[in-house]
């Protein structure tokens, strides 16, 4: 049974068609746009649970994925807050464990809907895994290899003077593609309809 997309899935397209870029291109100006950056995030959540409601939290691949957001929402409040570097450093690592893993499990759960749902599903399964294996090979090869600069974030627990924007910013180029593939397909399939 084939439901019309609804007032639901346009409103949760439209926060991540706008705010996913924005969060990305604010990012790039650095701390000074901080407090924007973080609007631009509570935009994005916006648009996520849009997205989990349409594609139903009783699914566990999608409540897996909504309990790894939640995660990552808290990380992404104590980098907004956190005055001690170090800190900041452990809660980038959090989040980006958390983000990744997130649109890891949703890639998956689009991979079990019909045609265009399925294409974007095994493309964010491809980007989000990759990147969460890049995150995962930084970790064990620490000090070895500065892999799209997630060795940085590391290498940072030991010393928080180490620049850790190369991996951030890998980490929002990321999120702000899979937002708006993710925000084309809210507005226009019926995400509700699958199995």
């Amino acid at each position: 049974m084939s439901h019309p997309t609804g007032c639901n899935a346009r409103t949760g397209a439209i926060a991540l068609a706008v705010f996913a870029p924005l969060h990305w291109l604010v990012s790039l100006a650095g701390t000074i746009f901080a407090p924007l950056a973080f609007a631009c995030w509570l935009g994005i959540s916006f648009g996520i649970l849009c997205l989990c409601e349409e594609l139903g939290a009783a699914k566990p691949l999608n409540r897996g994925g909504l309990v790894l957001f939640g995660a990552a929402f808290c990380a992404r409040l104590l980098m907004t807050i956190a005055t001690e570097p170090a800190l900041h450093i452990r809660a980038e690592l959090v989040f980006a464990f958390a983000m990744m893993g997130a649109l890891l499990l949703w890639s998956v759960a689009l991979m079990h809907r019909p045609r265009a749902s399925r294409a974007v599903g095994m493309v964010g399964t491809a980007v989000a895994g990759s990147t969460l294996g890049l995150i995962l090979l930084a970790h064990l090869l620490v000090g070895g290899a500065t892999i799209l600069g997630f060795g940085a974030l590391f290498a940072a627990l030991a010393d928080p003077a180490h620049a850790t924007q190369a991996a951030m910013l890998t980490l929002n180029v990321v999120l702000a593609l899979w937002g708006v593939l993710i925000s084309g397909l809210l507005w226009t399939h019926d995400l509700r309809s699958a199995p």
